[in-house]
């Protein structure tokens, strides 16, 4: 999560200069600054819940696993609910990514862009190739071994 977490603060200021700049003769921009403060909003939120709910039961059940141990379920039941819950919130920010790729021409920023302006775009390909290959570890790596180990540890 360092990347996002390095690299959200970047897009929001980055977005918003380009939009200040160049929104009244690209009005892509502003529509992208306004995306960009969303999937920032969604992703920190989204992070925390990770973090905070989800990825601390993870590591009870590899160690309850280690130790030959039981542990009681997670208190929404099971790790499938919170599981659900963050592949949603993956596939939104995809399709936010999405609709940013499409309304940017692929990210390749017109003519008359300035430095800033080069340095958004790029920087929004990069973040949103970083974010396919984190929802690709978490959505068929960690998330399905988690899925099998719950029924292998949880009473």
């Amino acid at each position: 999560h360092t990347y996002v977490q390095q690299n959200i603060p970047l897009l929001v200021e980055y977005a918003q200069k380009v939009a200040d700049s160049h929104g009244a003769a690209h009005k892509e921009t502003l529509e992208i600054n306004n995306l960009v403060k969303v999937i920032a909003e969604e992703l920190m939120a989204h992070l925390q819940k990770e973090e905070i709910i989800l990825f601390p039961f993870v590591r009870e059940m590899v160690i309850a696993k280690k130790e030959g141990k039981n542990i009681e379920e997670m208190h929404c039941h099971s790790v499938n609910n919170p599981i659900r819950a963050m592949e949603m919130e993956h596939e939104n920010a995809g399709e936010l990514f999405r609709h940013i790729s499409e309304i940017s021409n692929n990210y390749c920023p017109p003519e008359d862009a300035c430095a800033t302006y080069r340095v958004l775009y790029a920087k929004l390909e990069e973040f949103e190739k970083d974010l396919h290959q984190h929802v690709h570890l978490e959505n068929n790596i960690l998330f399905p071994k988690s899925i099998a180990l719950e029924q292998e540890v949880v009473n």
